[in-house]
């Protein structure tokens, strides 16, 4: 019977410990003025096609701006969502360019919606507003 007890406990534990970890900090919010971003200049090339990306300043730790069609534009927020006060909790675009990942936890966001793809975040990315007039992408702070 102590034998059982012992196992019995051994799997409740295990199990408890295999819990995502939702007790981490809450994601930083920095306020930000608009960013009014002109697609026609160099160094937005890539924007030019779909699945096309490139990594601005603001927000947090800075902004991954990706051309989901001609038309539509997502940006979020390169803080990871896991520990987000972690020093190295940034996210970059994998390598493959079809995800995105932070190096610090291993957790990978899908492009086009910011949720967790893998690894141990539970959380999405912060997805902020984009509006397109013209050649001109305007991302603001509101959080979508």
């Amino acid at each position: 019977m102590r034998r059982l007890s012992w196992i019995l406990f051994l799997l409740i534990v295990s199990g408890i410990a295999c819990e995502p970890d939702r007790s981490d900090d809450p994601i930083p919010y920095t306020p930000f003025a608009d960013i009014v971003i002109n697609l026609n200049l160099p160094q937005y090339n890539a924007l030019f096609v779909d699945g096309g990306f490139v990594t601005i300043g603001g927000g947090v730790r800075g902004i991954i701006i990706y051309r989901l069609n001609p038309s539509s534009y997502l940006a979020f927020e390169r803080n990871c969502s896991f520990h987000p006060n972690d020093a190295c909790a940034t996210v970059d675009i994998d390598i493959s360019g079809f995800y995105m990942i932070d190096p610090c936890c291993g957790s990978t966001f899908s492009l086009t919606t910011g949720m967790p793809i893998g690894g141990i975040a539970w959380r999405p990315l912060r997805q902020y507003k984009t509006s397109l007039s013209f050649s001109e992408l305007t991302i603001t702070d509101e959080v979508l």
